[in-house]
């Protein structure tokens, strides 16, 4: 009788959901859910946005392209699911970029969202974004552990004012 009140608890327990099973499996994987072209159109007539944060949005402009540019866009996880940093890649990629014509260069703005799941085990978060495979920003959040930005920076050419490049050694 013992034996049956106690399987009786256990399987109104595992029901309810408040016996847990195993360690919960992996966390849930990102995802896109929406990416779009929201304006395009002459360089001179479109005015150039960015905005992004590690919650799940990206606004940019690409300069020199088609006015009838296209983007799709897919994320991952760049990380294993018990990291310290839990890093997520989005790879925006451009579609159609015939560059136009000299009266009318085009330029566009995309808008990405996304999801990206801050795992159990995670005491940082990174998002790394890329058009075209080449590294654009990476912004984080952390509660302690370096996000490891600042290195993906590092990595990257500096530009100077003068027309000169400045390449990291």
């Amino acid at each position: 009788m013992l034996l049956v009140a106690l399987v009786a608890v256990l399987a109104t327990l595992l029901v309810v959901g408040e016996l847990p099973l195993g360690d919960g499996g992996d966390p849930p994987e990102p995802r896109i859910e929406s990416v779009s072209v929201v304006d395009a159109g002459c360089h001179d007539e479109v005015r150039g946005r960015a905005a992004s944060s590690t919650g799940g949005l990206w606004v940019g402009t690409i300069n020199e392209t088609s006015v009838d540019t296209d983007v799709s866009a897919e994320i991952r996880r760049a990380t294993r699911p018990e990291a310290t940093v839990a890093a997520y890649r989005v790879h925006l990629e451009t579609h159609n970029t015939t560059a136009g014509n000299e009266s009318c260069p085009g330029k566009i703005v995309f808008r990405v969202e996304y999801d990206t799941p801050y795992p159990d085990a995670a005491d940082a978060m990174r998002v790394e974004r890329y058009i075209d495979g080449r590294f654009q920003a990476c912004g984080g959040s952390s509660s302690g552990p370096d996000t490891g930005c600042l290195r993906l920076y590092e990595d990257r050419p500096v530009h100077w004012s003068n027309g000169s490049v400045t390449y990291p050694e």
